[in-house]
């Protein structure tokens, strides 16, 4: 009997909710079509933003593989060196190893090319991918290779369909493009079409025979790596296993890396999840303010529809029923932004994966990807996020709709509303020192060696809530700068409102604080980091002319210019001096960093000078070179130093391309370079362990008198390949680089300040509607239309003053979390922390005249509501 009531009662709740959409939401929503899409553009704007920054975040790292992939299909596994190249001979000893295994052997040599036209940004930079064609053809079937052919023509290539629509180029074109420091010209010897099965060709690849690069690049036979491929049959498991565990013990013995391509691109792309995590949490920065802005706007429609909740209630319908309402109104509000944010985030990632795809070139690895894939996981967890929010958001606000009594509602209107929590400012003071408290916990060390700051998160987190509930500590100050001074009835007006704030006022004074806040502190973050790059670059760029391969700026470029061409530089009239500097990518305890060759200027006072956190003994020319019979000298860099915990004194053990070296840290220096962190020593060690005199890069001083304009000119005229800047022009660079790396933070920043200014006005309007009869009084005393708005601007202005006192305190702890715990623990950079007082002021007085000139307009419009007694 009881089962058949509850099912009774679940039938009428189910048809009063429906009755209700119909019949109070709707209708309402049609009322007011202009809030409805305000609220709708609020939440889609939210959940945009938040997936747009995943979408660019994960089209950059896509962008990530292994070349060949696009024409073999995924192998089964790579065999690759820890540092330098392959011996071409151990393709034979894998084959004879392997003996009757069916196993396939793919040796793969991959160059870094440049266009001939060097792009300051590296958006020039090319992949030369040497494979065996044949086997290739074998493998992937004649339709892949169709063309002129390569197999005849040593210098022709194929490129992708990308490729050939972005250079317009089509099969038999020749093409140009710059090897080190050469310009070669090789034929286009077709075009290898997409197949919707396999990985897309990316847009800088060029396909060539293995001979073929060998000639055009003039080096030894080597190779990249090998990859191992398994046929498909009954026993391929078998195989595979068999295969394996042969590779992974020769592997061990030569110290080789061995791992799927899977694997390896896991482990590449793993060294910018710090940098990827740090911008998913920023994006949800315009829907955490948005959540207050829906709470303030619901609260606000709970006001304007209070009669007809009372009447509702009058008629027999429950609190829970009109509480499952209300949550249901936030649901659909939640479904369809979310919805419009889906559309709209898809556009805003395409503009934005450009900018986020330069900065993992600059400071991680080499991606391709301009293209946005939307993923049907993404979109359901960016719709499930904005759904959550916006049903979260409504709970308040249903909770008030449904406890008030009816007659409270019909005489008085719902007073109060806001979070009640927001009234304990004792709760405040526990939860910051909570926070601080979180500040001070270490890192979190995920399996890929990724140290994530869940503390300093946990702390941010915990201080915008503490800030949200003290701020009501401000509410009566700002009401005394309000009435300051004699006269003015409706200063004093709504002075008075805010020396007994409701809870919508300390709702509002939340939201505008949060928004404050977050944006004043990513302002903090940025002049810092703005600070410590400028000092760091004035520091590290002491030199007249930098001269590099091409592509430079990326961190993934392999360019290098010949011992011929820079000694040839050197002998140049006018050139006293220079710093000769040489990189390689190695793999040191199983993650990717760099190992640097330095040969400095012999000039005491005119040398590389890097900014130390650890000094050395000695910093000079020669600090790097030791006695012979002692373990060679090396730097590391501060984000080295903190991933392997290295410290002065330390011995690292490197793979180089001679065996593994060992070598003594003896200095610690600050670099904002990269992320990965990097070591140095004495260029002749790298010229021994890799059989290479190249450099990457020249750093020229000029004899007195020297004419730099005179040196430019000649450099360029003679080497057209290299790229030749001035030490103010490399300057300029670095800091445009830097700010287009943070332009998606200064977007932020914009829409959390107006969304936060929009709540403050909906607030506002709520608040008047309540007051109606407090508005009736004033004009039966003669205020005009103009008095009573200008009495709700007083009060917006109040309210503003309140928010950016709470926002900016919030800041100065935000900016301090930001900077000495997540960027350190991230990122492994120490920066000095700087507040921007003009940035701050400007934010400011925008913030007050916006706000003031909002509530002007909404206290001019709801001067002539009518009061209850009218009604």
């Amino acid at each position: 009997m009881s089962g058949t009531t509850d099912s009774h009662c679940e039938n009428g709740n189910g048809r009063v909710v429906r009755v209700l959409w119909v019949k109070f939401i709707w209708r309402q929503w049609l009322r007011e079509k202009g809030l409805t899409a305000m609220l709708i553009g609020i939440l889609a704007l939210g959940v945009a933003v938040f997936l747009a920054v995943r979408l660019a975040n994960k089209a950059a790292v896509t962008g990530f593989g292994m070349f060949t992939e696009s024409v073999s299909g995924e192998s089964d596994f790579l065999i690759r060196p820890k540092a330098g190249m392959l011996p071409d001979s151990l393709l034979r000893e894998l084959r004879d190893l392997t003996g009757s295994l069916p196993v396939g052997l793919f040796p793969v040599l991959e160059v870094s090319g440049a266009l001939t036209t060097p792009e300051s940004d590296g958006g020039g930079l090319l992949r030369l991918v040497g494979a065996d064609l044949v086997a290739l053809q074998n493998l992937a079937g004649e339709a892949r290779l169709e063309g002129r052919g390569a197999l005849s023509d040593k210098t022709a290539g194929y490129v992708g369909e990308a490729f050939a629509r972005k250079y317009r180029v089509s099969d038999g074109d020749p093409f140009e493009l710059i090897l080190g420091d050469r310009t070669v010209t090789l034929t286009i010897a077709g075009v290898l079409k997409d197949d919707p099965n396999r990985i897309s060709v990316p847009g800088n690849l060029i396909l060539m025979d293995l001979p073929g690069l060998y000639e055009l690049t003039e080096q030894p036979e080597a190779l990249s790596r090998i990859e191992v491929r398994i046929p498909p049959g009954w026993n391929r498991e078998e195989i595979l296993k068999d295969a394996a565990a042969i590779f992974e013990a020769f592997a061990k013995e030569r110290n080789l890396g061995f791992e799927t391509p899977g694997e390896r691109k896991s482990s590449v792309t793993q060294m910018s999840a710090a940098f990827r995590l740090n911008l998913t949490i920023l994006s949800g920065l315009a829907l955490l303010v948005g959540f207050y802005l829906i709470m303030q706007a619901m609260e606000a429609a709970v006001v304007k529809r209070r009669s007809e909740i009372a009447v509702l209630r009058s008629l027999g319908v429950t609190p829970d029923q009109i509480r499952r309402a209300w949550l249901f109104e936030g649901l659909v509000l939640g479904l369809v932004g979310s919805v419009v944010g889906v559309v709209l985030g898809r556009l805003l990632a395409v503009g934005l994966v450009g900018g986020i795809s330069r900065t993992v070139n600059t400071l991680y690895y080499e991606t391709t990807s301009d293209a946005v894939a939307l993923e049907v996981a993404e979109v359901a967890f960016a719709v499930a996020f904005g759904v959550v929010a916006s049903v979260a958001a409504g709970f308040v606000p249903a909770r008030d709709a449904a406890t008030t009594s009816p007659a409270q509602a019909m005489r008085q209107g719902l007073q109060g509303g806001g979070l009640a929590v927001l009234r304990r400012w004792p709760v405040g003071i526990i939860l910051f020192l909570i926070g601080l408290g979180f500040a001070l916990l270490p890192a979190v060390v995920l399996p890929g060696g990724n140290r994530v700051p869940l503390g300093g998160y946990l702390a941010a987190c915990l201080m915008v809530i503490a800030t949200s509930i003290l701020i009501g500590l401000f509410f009566k100050p700002a009401a005394r700068i309000i009435a300051f001074g004699k006269g003015g009835a409706m200063r004093h007006y709504a002075a008075s409102q805010l020396r007994r704030p409701e809870g919508r006022h300390r709702l509002t004074a939340a939201g505008l604080a949060v928004a404050i806040g977050m944006s004043a502190a990513m302002a903090i973050l940025v002049a810092s980091f703005e600070g410590t790059l400028t000092s760091w670059i004035g520091q590290l760029l002491k030199a007249d002319i930098y001269v590099a391969a091409a592509g430079s700026n990326s961190v993934a470029n392999g360019n290098s210019i010949s011992r011929k061409t820079w000694e040839r530089i050197l002998t140049l009239p006018g050139v006293g001096g220079a710093d000769k500097l040489q990189r390689y990518p190695i793999t040191f305890e199983g993650r990717e960093v760099f190992l640097g060759g330095a040969d400095y200027n012999s000039d005491p006072e005119r040398f590389l000078q890097l900014i130390w956190i650890d000094r050395p003994e000695r910093s000079g020319p020669e600090a790097l070179s030791r006695q012979d019979g002692m373990i060679p000298a090396a730097w590391i860099s501060e984000p080295f130093s903190r991933r392997f915990k290295a410290v002065k004194g330390s011995v690292l053990d490197l793979p180089t391309g001679d065996g593994v070296e060992s070598v003594e840290v003896t200095g610690v220096y600050a670099d904002y370079g990269n992320e990965a962190g990097t070591i140095i020593v004495d260029r002749a060690l790298t010229s021994r362990w890799y059989g290479d005199d190249s450099v990457s890069q020249l750093a020229l001083y000029l004899e007195p008198g020297g004419s730099e304009e005179r040196i430019l000119d000649r450099i360029g005229r003679e080497f057209p390949e290299l790229v030749v800047r001035s030490n103010e022009r490399v300057r300029t660079e670095s800091i445009r680089i830097f700010h287009q790396t943070f332009a998606v933070t200064y977007a932020l920043e914009a829409i959390a300040v107006i969304i936060s200014v929009t709540g403050l006005g909906l607030a506002l309007a709520g608040l008047l509607l309540e007051r109606r009869n407090d508005l009736a009084t004033l004009r039966a005393l003669g205020t005009r239309r103009r008095g009573i708005a200008a009495a709700s601007a007083w009060e917006g202005a109040g309210l503003a003053m309140v928010g950016l006192a709470g926002g900016f305190l919030l800041s100065f702890f935000l900016g301090w979390i930001l900077i000495h715990v997540i960027n350190p623990q991230s990122f492994g950079w120490t920066l000095q922390y700087r507040v921007p007082w003009g940035a701050f002021g400007a934010l400011a007085l925008l913030t007050l005249v916006i706000a003031t000139s909002v509530s002007w307009g909404v206290g001019y419009r709801a001067a002539h509501l009518q009061s209850d007694r009218e009604e």
